[in-house]
C-alpha cells in the first residue's frame, strides 16, 4: 500500500508508522466521518475475514477511557488485505519513556489495570500488555492499544480466532508461553511492564545485559523466572504478587487497580534495595515463533523438564553426604561399589561431565542442582532451536545381560541402548563393578534440531575418559547435616505397616527405594528430589503431612498411580535462587485411585515422622 491510497473506499492513508513483511500501520483519514484513525494490516485470509470482521465489530462496541477504541475491520479486495481500524491517539508509547518514579508508574498502571478489568469482564485477554502497547497522551492519560493478539476465554469472542498465540517474550506469563492464556496472564504482563517503567528494563534474566540471549529469555519466560533487582519502592510487594508463576496466585486486575491507586496516592515510601527472584521451571526454549510448549512424559522420579534453570552456570558441584554420617542420620543401605565409584554418597557425577566438550553442538550450561543427588546435567542449546538435556546418572543396577559393547575407552565398555525419537542413551560398564553402571541420556526436552546420539556419544567419551583415569572425584563441600543427601530412602519406608522391609530395593547412594508387595500388584517408589521452590505450586493439591508442606496428585505418574510429594527443606542453590529438597512417593497398583492416595499419605506421614525425629 502507498501514501494517498484508500482502504475500503473510505480510509485514506497519510503517514506510514510501521512497515514490515508481517504488518503495516498507518495514520489515515476517515473520509466519511472526517477524523484521523489508525489502520493496522492483519494476517487474516479471505475465508476467515467474515468472522474476523464480526468479532472486530463486537469488540468495537466495548468502550473504556483507557482502551484505544477499535472501530471496524475492513478488507481491501484490490490488495487482498484485512485491516483493523482503530482510534487515533496522539502521543507516543511508553516503550522509550525514561525510567519513572514508582508512584508515577503506579498511577499510570492503575489506569491500565482498570482497562484490563473491564476487558476481562467481557471474556477478553489482551495477551500483549507491554510498554510499547500503552500510549501516554499529552495530558497524562494512558490508553491500552493493539488488540492484534487478543484472545477469547470462556467461549466468548474477540478479535482473533484462537490458535497459535502471539506474545512478547519479555513480558509474557508462563501459561501464555505454554499456550494456555487466561485473564491473570495480563496481570503478569502488567507487573513486568510496571517494573520496566521504573527499572528501565523488563524483569527477565539477562535483560540488563547489552546482548540478551533470545533463547535464554524465552525459556526463562516458559519457566516463569523473573529477576527484580532494581529499587521499586512501594511497588515491590504488589509486583511480587503480580509476577507469581501460578496464575491462581496472582491478584485480579480489579484488585491490582485498587492497590495501585493506593500506592499512587500514598506518601513516598523510603526506598530500599530488594533483590527478588521468582522462578518457575526450565532453561532455554523457543524464539518468537514459539507458541506451545510440549510437555515431555517422564517415568517416576524423573524431574519435570520445566524445572531447568538459566543464567550463567557456576562451576560448583552439588553437595552430597561425606564419608562419615552425622549423628541423627541413617547410614546408607548400600555398600560402596568397587574402587572406581568408592562411597556412592561422595562420588561426584558432575566430575564425569565437561560442558565445553559439547559446545560444538550449541551453547551449554551446567546444572548441578537438578533432580536427585545421583545425577548431573548439561543443557545444550542447538543453534537452530530446541533444548537438549544431557544427563549423567550413577545407577545402582547390574550391567545389561548379554550386552555387546559398541566401543571401549581403555577399560570402560560402552553399550548403545536402542535409540528413540526424542532420546539417545548410552550405558558405561565399569571393570570390577557389578552393582553400578553409568547412564548417559541426551534428551530433547523441547522440540528442535539436534543429533542426539552424536551428543550422547560426545558426553559418553568424556565420562569414559575420566573413569579410565581412575576413581571418580569426591563431592565438595559436603551438604549440611539436615540435607536429604544424608538420609536413607529405604529407612523412611521401613517404619510403615504396609511395608515388608525384606522386599525393599535400595537405589544408588540410598537416595531412592522401591518395594513390591508379595500379596498383590501394589508397588511403592520413594525418591529424593530437588527443584526450585516456586515449581512446587504445580505439584498437585496442597496438604500438610506432620507439619511439612505436601502435594497429592492422583494419577500423577499415569493411570493406576498416586503421587505424593513432601517438601522437606529449602536452601539457596548455585544461582542464588530458593530451591527445595523433596521426598517423592509413588504408589502404583490396581486399587482404586483414592485407596492408592490414602496409602501414599500413610507412607508420607511415616516418612515425615522419621525425618522430623532425625
Amino acid at each position: 500500500m502507498r501514501q494517498g491510497g484508500t482502504v475500503g473506499g473510505r480510509y485514506r492513508q497519510e503517514t506510514c508508522l510501521v512497515s514490515s513483511r508481517a504488518t503495516e500501520v498507518w495514520v489515515a483519514r476517515d473520509l466519511l466521518l472526517n477524523r484521523d484513525v489508525v489502520l493496522k494490516r492483519m494476517l487474516v485470509d479471505n475465508a476467515g475475514f467474515s468472522r474476523f470482521q464480526a468479532e472486530a465489530r463486537a469488540l468495537a462496541a466495548f468502550n473504556h477511557p483507557h482502551v484505544v477504541t477499535l472501530y471496524d475491520a475492513v478488507q481491501d479486495e484490490g490488495e487482498a488485505a484485512s485491516w483493523m481500524v482503530m482510534e487515533h491517539v496522539p502521543g507516543g508509547s511508553l516503550d522509550e519513556h525514561p525510567p519513572m518514579p514508582p508512584q508515577q508508574a503506579a498511577r499510570l498502571g492503575a489506569q491500565i489495570a482498570g482497562a484490563l478489568a473491564a476487558l476481562h469482564g467481557k471474556g477478553i485477554v489482551h495477551l500483549d500488555v507491554k510498554p510499547g502497547n500503552i500510549i501516554l497522551t499529552d495530558d497524562g492519560v494512558t490508553k491500552l492499544a493493539d488488540f492484534g493478539a487478543a484472545y477469547r476465554v470462556g467461549g466468548r469472542e474477540t478479535i482473533t480466532p484462537n490458535g497459535a498465540i502471539s506474545y512478547t517474550v519479555d513480558y509474557a506469563s508462563p501459561e501464555v508461553v505454554l499456550g494456555r492464556p487466561e485473564p491473570t496472564s495480563d496481570v503478569f504482563s502488567l507487573g513486568a511492564t510496571l517494573y520496566a517503567l521504573v527499572a528501565g528494563r523488563p524483569p527477565r534474566p539477562g535483560a540488563d545485559e547489552e546482548e540478551s540471549d533470545t533463547y535464554v529469555t524465552a525459556w526463562e519466560a516458559a519457566r516463569g523466572a523473573v529477576h527484580m533487582t532494581a529499587d521499586v519502592g512501594p511497588l515491590e510487594g504488589l509486583l511480587a504478587d503480580m509476577l507469581q508463576r501460578d496464575p491462581v496466585e496472582r491478584p485480579s486486575a480489579a484488585e491490582v487497580q485498587r492497590r495501585l491507586e493506593k500506592i499512587a496516592g500514598s506518601a513516598a515510601a523510603r526506598p530500599r534495595r530488594w533483590p527478588f527472584i521468582v522462578a518457575g521451571a526450565a532453561l532455554v526454549v523457543v524464539v518468537a515463533a514459539y507458541a506451545v510448549y510440549h510437555t515431555v512424559s517422564r517415568p517416576p522420579g524423573e524431574r519435570n523438564p520445566d524445572a531447568l534453570t538459566a543464567s550463567s552456570a557456576s562451576s560448583a558441584r552439588p553437595s552430597a553426604g561425606p564419608a562419615g554420617h552425622p549423628a541423627g542420620t541413617v547410614a546408607p543401605s548400600v555398600s560402596p561399589s568397587a574402587s572406581l565409584i568408592g562411597d556412592p554418597r561422595t562420588a561426584d557425577p558432575c566430575a564425569l561431565t565437561d560442558p565445553t566438550a559439547l559446545s560444538r553442538f550449541g551453547r551449554t550450561e551446567l546444572d548441578v542442582d537438578y533432580g536427585n543427588f545421583d545425577r548431573c546435567d548439561v543443557i545444550v542449546l542447538p543453534p537452530a532451536k530446541g533444548v537438549v538435556d544431557v544427563k549423567v546418572l550413577l545407577d545402582r543396577d547390574p550391567p545389561p545381560e548379554r550386552a555387546r559393547p559398541a566401543r571401549t575407552v581403555g577399560p570402560i565398555e560402552i553399550v548403545h541402548d536402542p535409540a528413540e525419537s526424542t532420546v539417545c542413551s548410552r550405558t558405561l560398564l565399569l571393570p570390577g563393578v557389578h552393582d553400578t553402571v553409568v547412564k548417559i541420556f541426551a534428551d530433547m526436552v523441547e522440540d528442535g534440531e539436534a543429533d542426539l546420539c552424536a551428543i550422547a556419544d560426545a558426553a559418553t567419551t568424556t565420562a569414559a575418559q575420566v573413569l579410565a583415569g581412575g576413581p571418580i572425584k569426591r563431592r565438595s563441600p559436603p551438604p549440611p547435616a539436615g540435607s536429604l543427601a544424608q538420609k536413607d530412602a529405604c529407612a523412611l519406608l521401613r517404619g510403615d505397616a504396609h511395608i515388608d522391609a525384606a522386599n525393599l530395593d535400595p537405589g544408588f547412594g540410598g537416595w531412592q527405594c522401591s518395594w513390591d508387595s508379595t500379596t498383590d500388584d501394589t508397588s511403592v517408589y520413594l525418591q529424593f528430589d530437588r527443584e526450585l521452590l516456586r515449581n512446587t505450586e504445580d505439584d498437585g493439591t496442597p496438604t500438610r503431612v506432620n507439619g511439612y508442606r505436601a502435594f497429592v496428585t492422583p494419577k500423577g505418574e499415569g493411570g493406576g498411580t498416586c503421587l505424593l510429594q513432601v517438601v522437606y527443606r529449602s536452601y539457596t542453590d548455585q544461582r542464588g535462587e530458593t530451591a527445595v529438597e523433596k521426598v517423592r512417593i509413588v504408589v502404583d497398583g490396581s486399587l482404586p485411585t483414592d485407596r492408592l492416595c490414602r496409602m501414599a499419605t500413610d507412607l508420607a506421614r511415616s516418612a515425615a515422622a522419621q525425618l522430623r525425629g532425625s
